[in-house]
């Protein structure tokens, strides 16, 4: 099961890192659809108890909470959002 988590965490930080060298909107939401994907499946590989103390806690906590503001699990899904309202990056 680490094995799993372990891939799936490298799958969003790679997805992060090519967030930024896109240069277009076709990319660009390719890119976010994908990490909302990965992010989606990190919480569902996740138990209750994992996410709040574990191996991966620290990890859950930089992606899905926040300290003020937009956690980035919610930066993504805004995004995504606004993307479908027409609201284009590029």
């Amino acid at each position: 099961m680490d094995k799993q988590i372990d891939k799936v965490i490298q799958h969003i930080k790679d997805l992060e890192n090519r967030l930024g060298y896109v240069d277009n909107n076709l990319r660009y939401i390719k890119v976010i659809q994908a990490l909302k994907y990965w992010l989606d499946k990190f919480d569902n590989q996740l138990s209750e108890e994992e996410r709040i103390k574990g191996e991966f806690a620290a990890i859950y906590e930089s992606y899905f909470c926040s300290g003020g503001g937009f956690s980035f699990y919610d930066r993504v899904c805004n995004s995504i959002l606004e993307y479908k309202y027409g609201n284009r990056p590029f």
